[in-house]
């Protein structure tokens, strides 16, 4: 119980600011875990989700758009995205509600919550100003920095529950492998990755590890991977996404390439190996890492290599963990 006084209700006011953000499953993990450090400096009882169209609707009067009931309150944002992004917050633990802010209603509603016992992470004044990244691990760090450790994302227990039940089953014994292979065929050189080096890797693993790999994302798969025995692609089973980063949350290693999916395993108790093209995004990733390959709150076994994907690195950096995590 809270001294001084009588019990009192605090909620944080998670702000996922659309036109900000830019409306991705990277930048929603990295504010989930923010979320939660917030929790933890106020001692929150629980997070309230606002997913709103942009964050200045949340400062002052509302925007003429909203106001006159005349504008897209998304803006050109994809309904099925958002949808998907929704479904993620709920099935977060410690997130009590998500709110969806589509409308002058829903704005005034939102208002209405911030208003009595609710602490707004980012400030929404902020946010209008430039003054916050969604894209960045330096708040997370600045915490690590002082509180010596950070909170770990984690999906609900009964998702969590499924999860370790789908992985027993189709593991059948072996290490569990969660593999995210970013495949955006719209873009080009963006970390998207190597399959032909990956397909390698894991056709030689049948050889030499008792290892399942679990393909999860909804990204299109390539149809060799079909023909391996130590490969079960999780998009096949009709998982819905909140259950795809439940496997990452508990498989005994997590590998892939940066990217949203990643974050899942980023925040995570678990090993990973999160391979970055070395060529993208060269600046970003300096201010992020420095010259290492570990985050500063990373655990033991837990590397993000700036390195390119090829079958001799993929080999490399397992093989070295291996033998560690599996015992």
């Amino acid at each position: 119980m809270r001294v001084g006084g009588p019990e009192r209700m605090t909620r944080i006011a998670g702000i996922w600011d659309l036109r900000r953000s830019g409306g991705s499953l990277g930048t929603l993990l990295i504010l989930l875990e923010e979320l939660q450090i917030q929790r933890r400096i106020h001692d929150a009882d629980a997070i309230h989700m606002v997913i709103v169209p942009d964050a200045a609707d949340l400062v002052g009067g509302m925007s003429s758009e909203l106001a006159d009931g005349t504008g897209d309150a998304l803006r050109g944002s994809d309904f099925e995205k958002l949808g998907l992004m929704a479904e993620v917050s709920r099935a977060m633990s410690g997130v009590a509600d998500c709110h969806v802010c589509i409308g002058q209603a829903a704005i005034r509603n939102v208002k209405n919550l911030m208003r009595i016992g609710c602490v707004p992470w980012p400030d929404p004044e902020l946010l209008v100003r430039g003054k916050h990244c969604y894209d960045s691990t330096r708040m997370v760090q600045d915490f690590y920095s002082h509180a010596g450790s950070i909170p770990r994302l984690s999906m609900r227990a009964d998702l969590v529950a499924w999860a370790n039940a789908y992985i027993k089953e189709k593991s059948q014994g072996r290490l569990p492998v969660a593999v995210h292979l970013k495949n955006n065929p719209q873009i080009s050189g963006q970390s998207n990755a190597n399959v032909d080096s990956w397909f390698a890797f894991m056709a030689d693993c049948q050889k030499e590890y008792e290892v399942q790999f679990f393909l999860v994302g909804d990204d299109p798969t390539d149809a060799r991977f079909r023909a391996l025995r130590n490969v079960t692609i999780a998009q096949e089973d009709r998982l819905t996404f909140d259950l795809h980063l439940a496997l990452i949350q508990v498989a005994g290693l997590f590998m892939g390439m940066m990217s949203g999916p990643a974050n899942m395993a980023l925040f995570g108790k678990n090993p990973y190996l999160i391979f970055k093209n070395p060529d993208h995004h060269v600046r970003e990733m300096a201010v992020e890492l420095g010259e290492s390959d570990r985050y500063p709150f990373a655990l033991p076994h837990q590397r993000v290599l700036r390195a390119w994907d090829t079958t001799e690195n993929l080999v490399s950096a397992f093989d070295n963990v291996i033998r560690q995590v599996a015992t």
